[in-house]
This record gives C-alpha cells, structure tokens and sequence, in this order.
C-alpha cells in the first residue's frame, strides 16, 4: 500500500499521478472553512472522469479538544464534512481534531505512534478498497 499525500486542487501533480499509477481510490481531505467545497467539488469530478474510486472525505482541523473537559470546539467554523460527503455521494469518514500531538510526533518522526479513532476509520475504508 503507497500513500501519496498531493496539493490541493487539479492541477499537473494530480492528473500525472492519476495517469502513471494505478490507484485503488482516493480519500480527500478537507477543513470546515467553506470555501474548501469548491476545492472538493473539483477533486471528486476528476476522480470521476478519471475513473478512480472516491473512498470518503475527511476533515482536518475540524475541532479542537479542550484540555480540560474534553469538550469539541469548532475553531474553524463548523463542520460541513458530512453535507458535502452527502453532496456528492461519497461517505464522510472521519473528523480529525485539530491536535498538538501530531505535530510533536511528526517533529520527532514517530507519527505512526498516533493514536486516534479517526484514523481507524480512515484505514478501515482504505482496506475495503484494496480488496475490491
């Protein structure tokens, strides 16, 4: 299994990797600002035209923990994953928390030590696809 993390948007990147490599699908990744629909709309009709498997959307950044009471709060504005997952019929499959322990596992190379819900779900959708 490879994972190619590529820029927003449909630009060159993209459409080479889309053209050279064969892909099982794509999970596109997203935040709860609303201008990110039309960046979503854009990367699921090219998945469609090029014929490759939308696997579900996740967004990023979508709450923050409070420290103290556990408490969601929606630093970015509210979460719009599951109204544009429902959009465009793909499933909206995880809601990644806007965390500092991510950033400190990444900055130490040990980011596989994350551990989340949300990324079992991610993997979860992913291994459904690689068995197609």
């Amino acid at each position: 299994m490879l994972f190619i993390d590529m820029p927003p948007g449909t630009g060159d990147v993209p459409l080479t990797v889309f053209q050279s490599i064969p892909i099982a699908g794509i999970v596109i990744v997203t935040t709860p600002q609303d201008l990110v629909k039309m960046v979503v709309e854009k990367a699921v009709n090219m998945a469609r035209i090029m014929n490759i498997p939308v696997l579900g959307l996740v967004e990023n950044m979508s709450y923050l923990a409070c420290p103290d009471c556990g408490k969601e709060i929606e630093v970015f504005g509210s979460s719009k994953a599951k109204a544009i997952a429902a959009e465009y019929g793909i499933p909206a499959i995880a809601r990644m928390p806007l965390d500092p322990t991510i950033a400190k596992l990444a900055d130490s190379g040990r980011i596989e030590d994350y551990d989340s819900t949300a990324l079992s779900e991610i993997f979860t959708q992913i291994e459904k696809a690689e068995r197609k």
